[in-house]
């Protein structure tokens, strides 16, 4: 009994603490949320759509609504919280706070200012599981 105890208490201790709440979002990616800001951790074969589609579905797990729009903070690089990974960072914004819309920001790549709205978010979730499921 003392050696289980005594290994989760090692296992507790070595694991790093975070301060951030994490969630997993549909298409696998992790989440960490750190007050208004949260950021989103790659994986192999990451891509806009895919970082997009794990935003804009833990926002709307959070209560976001369809037309909030996620707007990038912090393109793909070394993660602050955790060195060893690759992340974006994205804060959520009210609709009456975007002054500039456009239909074409898809097009201008993956960097700071970037934004999609909620709602695109989501369809771009249901757009990998239509490919990669045949749904």
């Amino acid at each position: 009994m003392r050696l289980v105890f005594a290994t989760l208490a090692f296992a507790a201790l070595a694991m790093p603490a975070f301060a951030a709440e994490t969630r997993l979002s549909q298409n696998g990616l992790r989440v960490e949320f750190q007050g208004p800001q949260f950021e989103v951790f790659t994986n192999a074969g990451w891509s806009r759509a895919s970082l997009f589609c794990a935003a804009g579905d833990v926002a709307r797990m959070r209560g976001a609504a369809g037309n909030d729009y996620l707007v990038v903070t912090r393109g793909v690089g070394t993660s602050p919280s955790n060195p060893k990974r690759r992340s974006a960072a994205f804060k959520l914004v009210d609709r009456s706070e975007i002054t500039k819309r456009s239909v074409f920001t898809f097009l201008s790549g993956f960097k700071p200012g970037d934004r999609q709205s909620v709602a695109s978010s989501i369809f771009a979730c249901e757009q990998a599981n239509y490919l990669r499921n045949g749904i």
